[in-house]
């Protein structure tokens, strides 16, 4: 079993099969639709633990948006990004050192950078949504829904790939055999950058596969339930 992430970064050829046009729209993307939220951060003057602090302001936001009392919010996200990041680095040791102040500077900036975005859409907002599995990918957690769309935030450095957008469509497509959340548009956020981008399933779909994005998401569903795919 994998999750979706991974299933999105990998298995290449099926999607180069059913997606042949996605490298030209994350171009398009990258250079003509990605719009300006915010000024780019400042690059820090000294180290700090990128990811670390890229998950800790997500995880403060996500904090204040559950009403969890103010003065518990800093412990309740740390630990929570700790919890998060400790699997997926070879020395997660590291993690348990303090937050300096660089860090804290940069995650407050990210924080807020987040915080006005998310409130800014004045619709209703689930953080952290749980796709139920299906064949052998299994339940995987997004990002954020506001409103009808399904959110993921990168904050790194690099434009928008293709496998961010394969991501959030394979987000769908969990979700589209589950039917949990009423999802109908996409979007990826870049707080470090400050850009994001949204747009429909539907128009993304017929934008890198030419097909209706129901007729995607069967061809994702058919793929991962039968165990017929190669990398």
């Amino acid at each position: 079993m994998i999750d979706a992430s991974s299933f999105s970064s990998r298995h290449n050829a099926f999607w180069s099969n059913y997606t042949p046009t996605s490298e030209h729209y994350v171009r398009r993307i990258n250079l003509e639709y990605a719009e300006r939220w915010s000024p780019p951060l400042d690059k820090p003057m000294v180290p700090i633990r990128a990811a670390l602090v890229a998950e800790l302001a997500f995880a403060r936001v996500c904090a204040k948006l559950s009403d969890i009392q103010a003065d518990k919010i800093e412990n309740i996200a740390l630990a929570d990004a700790r919890r998060r990041m400790r699997p997926l680095l070879q020395d997660p040791l590291t993690l348990d050192h303090s937050i300096t102040p660089e860090e804290d500077s940069q995650t407050s900036h990210m924080e807020r950078i987040l915080h006005s975005f998310f409130i800014s859409k004045k619709k209703r907002i689930i953080t952290r949504p749980v796709f139920a599995g299906c064949g052998y990918i299994d339940t995987s957690e997004g990002d954020i829904v506001i409103g009808g769309c399904l959110y993921e935030i990168k904050t790194v450095d690099r434009p928008f790939r293709s496998m961010d957008v394969r991501q959030l469509i394979t987000y769908c497509a969990l979700n589209n055999q589950s039917k949990q959340f009423d999802i109908t548009n996409i979007g990826i956020i870049n707080p470090r950058r400050g850009l994001y981008f949204e747009a429909s399933v539907d128009a993304v779909s017929y934008e890198i596969s030419g097909v209706s994005i129901q007729n995607l998401y069967d061809f994702i569903v058919h793929a991962i339930s039968s165990g017929d795919i190669s990398r």
